[in-house]
């Protein structure tokens, strides 16, 4: 399905296009509508827009104005322009802009709808050489790793992090192709297919990815295993996303003709154990992810992703949670004065200390010794 903007001055002709018009059945969805070329640019920098349609004459941006900021910062943008019969002229100049077509106000229906099934046949063409170039450039670093190849991937509109992979493995009928939604299948061999995914903003729309090529297949005339990565944030990192596909082994459901394995890092487990073992040793001092993160040999952002799944906290909050629980205990056993607590947990401001203590505990330290004192007693 693609996305259609809307773009006029006349609440009647927007609401006609947006009401009287079957863009579903012409595989197109309005994203919405804007009354002149501010708000219309507006909605194209906050929402992915495939179509613009727009009028000329319109108060604050006229048309043609709007068509030449669009080709300069959305160069994959199809435009088509609505105009009156007196403004041939414009439309031509419109063109010259960047335009791809014109129609004629008031807009006959089968015009629109040539235009428009015209228009998605040339984004549907353009998507498939895209994805055949990512699924070209995807091989390719997974073969040879080049810094080069990298960057043109890099270049590709639409690429955006995280990423992972997904592998099919399968003995007896070969499963269909996925068809999804920033999903390329980069291999399809006998017995195997192994896709990319890009652009998944967390772990959790990661899980619906995967749960959603599950339901394609759950229930169907075949067996099968998914075989998964760990998202990574950086495009360098895709060889060992791909390695963990393929090696992938952790059981993450098993249905009747479907089983699902994830990736488990054992190396990355066993050294985050010494890392944990390290804050415990070390939590009052200054400790920096960035300087733990090269020790490990991880790029900072891959690290502060497997110290969340290894701790279901981030790397910030888990060191707080220690040093508060040691300031816990001795609230509890010392009479030592808050401030002098602070230093021995590691902080130099008794003051922000004080305000952690409450975010995590919902008491000041001199409240919390208090009902510790009183419990003692009771």
């Amino acid at each position: 399905m693609f996305s259609i903007l809307i773009v006029d001055d006349e609440w009647t002709i927007r609401e006609g296009l947006q009401r009287t018009v079957p863009w579903g059945d012409w595989g197109i969805d309005v994203i919405g509508a804007a009354t002149n070329g501010y708000e219309a640019l507006e909605i194209l920098v906050n929402s992915h827009v495939d179509i613009l349609l727009t009028d000329i004459r319109m108060p604050a941006m006229n048309g043609l104005e709007l068509i030449d900021r669009c080709r300069t910062l959305f160069p994959g943008l199809k435009m088509v322009l609505l105009t009156g019969h007196d403004e041939f002229e414009y439309a031509q100049k419109a063109i010259k802009l960047g335009a791809d077509d014109f129609l004629l106000k008031p807009t006959n229906i089968n015009e629109l709808k040539a235009t428009m099934l015209s228009i998605t046949s040339e984004l549907r063409s353009e998507q498939q050489e895209k994805d055949a170039l990512i699924t070209l450039l995807i091989k390719d670093i997974i073969e040879h790793n080049s810094v080069e190849t990298i960057t043109k991937l890099k270049a590709q509109e639409g690429i955006h992090s995280r990423f992972g992979f997904i592998m099919i493995r399968y003995k007896n009928e070969k499963p269909y192709q996925l068809m999804i939604d920033h999903v390329h299948l980069i291999e399809d061999k006998v017995g195997q297919q192994v896709y990319f995914c890009h652009s998944i903003p967390s772990e959790e729309h990661w899980d619906e990815m995967i749960k959603m090529v599950k339901d394609n297949f759950e229930g169907k005339d075949c067996k099968l295993t998914l075989h998964v990565s760990l998202l990574t944030d950086e495009l360098e990192q895709l060889v060992n996303s791909f390695k963990q596909a393929r090696s992938a082994s952790d059981t993450y459901y098993d249905g009747k003709n479907i089983t699902i394995y994830k990736y488990h890092d054992e190396k990355y487990t066993m050294r985050f154990e010494e890392v944990i073992r390290y804050i415990h040793r070390h939590y009052q001092e200054a400790i920096s992810q960035s300087v733990l993160a090269e020790k490990l040999n991880m790029s900072n952002s891959y690290f502060s992703k497997l110290f969340k799944q290894h701790t279901n906290m981030n790397f910030v909050d888990y060191i707080t949670s220690k040093r508060i629980e040691e300031a816990k205990q001795l609230l509890h056993s010392t009479t030592l004065k808050t401030y002098e607590i602070a230093h021995e947990v590691g902080y130099t401001e008794s003051r922000y200390f004080s305000q952690l203590f409450k975010k995590f505990t919902g008491q000041t330290p001199v409240q919390y010794r208090e009902q510790s004192q009183t419990n003692e007693d009771n």
